[in-house]
């Protein structure tokens, strides 16, 4: 199994190439770049919070726990003292560092469900339905950001995979095969909870016009998108306020930014 400085340096290099690659393409600025690099990295360490032991596990619920306590505590904002205020906020980070990680320790195995390819899709999902709801990014933007933390999270499982063979001395270790599986064959109740949650991150997840908008532009998506979905992407990314950078009607074949057709002049412009 790599170690930690392995993942870390795997998925910033993963990340940051990827990172770079939609920069060039006009995706992002340069504050967009960044936070997606962050986004990969992270994904890159989060499979081994199944390792009890683990940075990233204790890191993680400890970030969760702060981040869920101030989430409880500020609805409660005028209508209890700062000292009750402060041990409603002390009793959630406990909760949840403390004891939703015991549970989470025990119900969960190294190299289990949270390695396989199952765990990267939820995860990724995750990252889209986080970025979209609550931090409140445009639909591409988040869709962007969960593949960011799927593809670092592959980069992890990869990295298992090859610390599996010792080439020098031509041989294979037992691990082989355990991090990168589609789900856990050894764990069924466990790949049915991931692949329910999956689904419903999935239901969650904002529209994935923008994506489809997208490859259809480099012929990854059927013919038959409209140019409804076009114009309808368009509206909704200004209607965001631009967080996105992309000159979407360039990248689409539209008018000149500023000038948004309506559906039957780009009609007529489309033949």
């Amino acid at each position: 199994m790599a170690d930690f400085k392995t993942h870390l340096y795997g998925a910033a290099a993963a990340s940051g190439l990827a990172a770079l690659g939609v920069f060039s393409l006009g995706w992002t600025t340069a504050a967009q770049t960044q936070l997606l690099f962050l986004y990969g990295v992270a994904g890159g360490l989060l499979p081994d919070i199944d390792a009890p032991r683990s940075t990233p596990v204790r890191g993680f619920f400890a970030l969760l726990g702060v981040v869920l306590a101030f989430a409880m505590t500020f609805p409660f904002v005028g209508r209890y003292p700062l000292i009750g205020l402060g041990a409603i906020w002390l009793l959630v980070l406990v909760t949840v560092r403390f004891g939703i990680f015991a549970l989470f320790v025990r119900y969960t195995v190294h190299r289990g469900i949270w390695h396989s390819g199952l765990a990267a899709i939820a995860v990724g999902l995750a990252g889209v339905v986080l970025s979209h709801q609550a931090l409140g990014m445009p639909a591409w933007q988040s869709w962007l950001a969960g593949a960011f933390v799927t593809l670092g999270y592959l980069t992890h499982l990869l990295l298992d995979e090859l610390a599996s063979v010792n080439l020098l001395g031509k041989r294979i270790k037992r691990s082989l095969g355990t991090a990168l599986k589609p789900f856990s064959l050894a764990y069924p109740g466990a790949s049915l909870a991931m692949l329910l949650a999956a689904l419903i991150l999935a239901a969650l997840a904002p529209p994935l016009a923008p994506v489809l908008a997208v490859a259809h532009h480099y012929g990854l998506a059927t013919p038959e998108l409209s140019l409804d979905l076009s114009l309808d992407l368009r509206q909704g990314l200004r209607a965001a306020g631009d967080w996105f950078t992309l000159d979407l009607d360039r990248l689409l074949g539209g008018p000149p930014r500023g000038s948004l057709p309506t559906a039957e002049a780009g009609r007529a412009a489309g033949g």
